[in-house]
């Protein structure tokens, strides 16, 4: 890598050792094992180098260009920093994991893929110009696709795949659209130089892009109604690489909100904040939900995916209210509650897609009406997991509440701001309902995860045989589990690092901001509107260790006795399974989740009852039923019509010409 660096050494030679990798992958397995080693330190780099660039140190790197006109420059800020952060602890555990891991790395290519991913993620929080910007955006998708299809991949995998290629290619047309509307006159790429020419754009014309730009970084983060990839590419992956799509790499549409909506076009109508409530608040709500009535454990993981990511838009709805109605101090909060929980959700999600992947290695199963009694044969897992699935569940003082508790102040700051439209303040109170059914919806989902996976007996031959896994992976697992514990109980620091990104970003959403607004923004409140949970911590550490103390001294002599079960000795046959458990969520939402059920009954010859029954049940996915299978049946038939127009007769298509010439002279005339 060449080109001049300015304060970017660190930076530069993190990507240059990752090139370096990808190399190395090409080479042998052994080489790869080498290459997973280079991965995590360089990872360890960039968090640290996060956390200078949050600090307030920015870094510039101009790598090269193509053509003398296509400029690849990268230039880092303490917006950069914070997505830095995240990718880089995701990134430590995850090459970790996989050295640990036996087949996390499934051929040669899997291992420059997996280089190649970091490659592009770094460089992508970084751009600077529109086309490093998609450079890195193309190089991020197609590296994660073939990470997704893998080396030999089966039926559901190639068809999770070509579904993600597709959306993500979608993405990248309506992103490239967008930057060349923003490109101005005189063609210039670079997003000074766009921000300059979006405020000469019409208004219809920045409309335009505004929704380009949406459906290109609302595709990416996994946003309803554009989010059918990602519960079927993220299970198909590795874990690692799981843990990484989910954590990180969703955050790139965030990134893109900030950095080109709000950072390059700059404030517009409310409409845009109102569009932005509206998505975020069903993504957190169906996500959430079907992450409740779902049975495979990865899958789950990826619908709760969707939940946070709309918990994260509805942070950057607040802050586009606060821009549009020239409201720093509101934008700036919700910009601030939309990196917190960004930080803290690729903590805790990488942990757990982690744990999913240490699960289904000892297990051989992800199914969690087959899974049980882990808690036993996998302590430590065990463990990991309780830490993030109570992460998950935004339970405090964990990470993932901090995050939820920050956009619901923003939330109820907006419909609290009289200076605002009142279809503005209606919206943030109707979020707000928003994002309590989703944090109730997700608490259920992660008591359906947790019981029915690590408690009561085993449910399966593979449940029952688990052995714990190696320490690498505990150890790789357990990073991110200190992370997310550290980010929950230090979440005050947490915020105060995110408040510089935020306050920058939220001067540039504001439509005019004076002096005195500035110097709001500046002074920004610290804290966490009274919520302290280094405290509240240390009194629960306090009360569990004293309930330990006083249990400990009145102990009665333990007594062994079997489970009395009316006579019967129990087995796993009588438990709650997972599916027993999300039927009241099955049944009172039933006009949404429109759960499909099959049941049969075997009989043996001359018997009275049934010797079997077999019970399906499959939940309606609202959105593809109701939009992308029709349209998948018209473009069908559309292509089918279009086929019999290609007779490979050169006196037809001759024909076809003379038409289109009298029909063109028709119109004209």
């Amino acid at each position: 890598m060449g080109g001049a660096w300015n304060d970017g050494v660190a930076i530069g030679a993190v990507l240059s050792a990752l090139l370096a990798s990808a190399g190395l992958a090409l080479v042998s397995r052994r080489a790869t094992q080498l290459a997973l080693l280079v991965q995590a330190v360089a990872g360890a780099v960039l968090a640290i180098e996060g956390l200078s660039l949050a600090g307030g140190r920015e870094a510039e790197l101009h790598v090269g260009s193509l053509l003398g006109v296509l400029s690849v420059d990268l230039r880092y800020d303490a917006l950069s920093g914070l997505f830095l952060i995240a990718l880089g602890l995701v990134a430590v555990s995850s090459s970790l994991f996989a050295l640990g891991h036996h087949g996390a790395i499934r051929s040669r290519g899997d291992g420059f893929a997996y280089a190649a991913f970091l490659v592009s993620m770094a460089a992508l929080f970084g751009s600077d110009t529109a086309f490093t910007f998609l450079l890195a955006w193309e190089a991020m998708a197609l590296s994660s696709a073939a990470l997704v299809f893998g080396p030999n991949p089966g039926p559901s995998t190639v068809r999770a795949g070509y579904i993600y290629l597709a959306l993500t290619h979608l993405a990248s047309a309506a992103i490239v659209v967008a930057f060349a509307m923003l490109a101005g006159s005189d063609g210039r790429l670079d997003f000074a130089s766009m921000r300059a020419a979006a405020q000469t754009l019409e208004p219809a014309a920045r409309d335009a892009a505004f929704l380009l730009l949406l459906l290109g970084f609302a595709t990416k983060a996994g946003l309803v109604p554009v989010h059918v990839w990602l519960p079927r590419a993220h299970p198909q992956a590795p874990s690692h690489v799981s843990a990484l799509m989910s954590g990180v790499m969703v955050t790139a549409g965030v990134f893109g909100v900030l950095r080109v909506i709000i950072g390059v076009l700059g404030p517009g109508p409310i409409w845009w904040a109102l569009l932005l409530l509206a998505l975020g608040g069903l993504s957190a709500i169906l996500g959430a939900l079907y992450a409740l009535v779902e049975r495979d454990l990865k899958r789950l993981l990826a619908f709760s995916t969707i939940e946070n990511v709309g918990i994260i838009f509805l942070g950057l709805g607040v802050a586009l209210i606060g821009g549009s109605a020239g409201l720093p101090v509101l934008a700036a909060l919700g910009t601030g509650a939309a990196l917190v929980h960004t930080l803290n959700h690729a903590a805790f999600k990488g942990l757990l897609f982690l744990v999913a992947g240490s699960i289904d290695g000892a297990t051989g199963t992800r199914d969690l009406d087959r899974l049980g009694g882990l808690v036993r044969t996998m302590p430590w897992t065990s463990v990991l997991f309780g830490v993030g699935a109570v992460s998950l569940a935004g339970v405090p003082p964990f990470s993932g509440f901090a995050g939820e508790w920050l956009t619901f102040q923003g939330l109820l700051s907006a419909g609290a701001a009289s200076a605002l439209d009142p279809a503005a303040r209606l919206a943030a109170m109707l979020a707000v309902g928003a994002i309590g059914l989703s944090a109730g919806l997700a608490l259920a989902a992660v008591v359906k995860a947790v019981g029915s996976s690590l408690l009561a007996l085993p449910r399966s031959t593979g449940a029952g045989a688990a052995l714990e896994v190696g320490r690498l992976e505990r150890g790789a697992a357990a990073f991110l589990a200190v992370a997310t514990i550290a980010m929950g109980l230090f979440a005050v620091p947490v915020r105060d690092l995110a408040a510089a990104a935020a306050t920058a970003t939220a001067t540039a959403a504001t439509a005019s901001v004076r002096p005195t607004d500035a110097a709001i923004v500046e002074r920004l409140p610290a804290g966490l509107g009274g919520y302290e949970p280094l405290s509240l911590g240390v009194v629960l550490f306090l009360v569990i260790v004293a309930t330990w103390a006083i249990a400990r001294r009145r102990a009665l002599p333990a007594r062994r006795v079997p489970t009395w079960a009316c006579g019967i000795a129990p087995t796993a046959a009588h438990e709650y399974t997972a599916t027993s458990f999300d039927k009241p969520a099955r049944l009172f939402f039933e006009p949404i989740l429109r759960p499909i059920r099959s049941r049969n009954l075997e009989f043996e010859p001359g018997a009275p009852f049934p010797h079997r029954l077999t019970y399906r049940s499959h939940v309606d996915h609202l959105v593809e039923s109701r939009i992308y299978v029709p349209v998948h049946r018209a473009t069908i038939a559309f292509a089918q019509i279009a086929r019999r127009l290609q007779q490979g007769t050169l006196q037809l298509y001759l024909a076809y010409t003379v038409v289109a010439l009298v029909i063109i002279l028709i119109v004209a005339r």
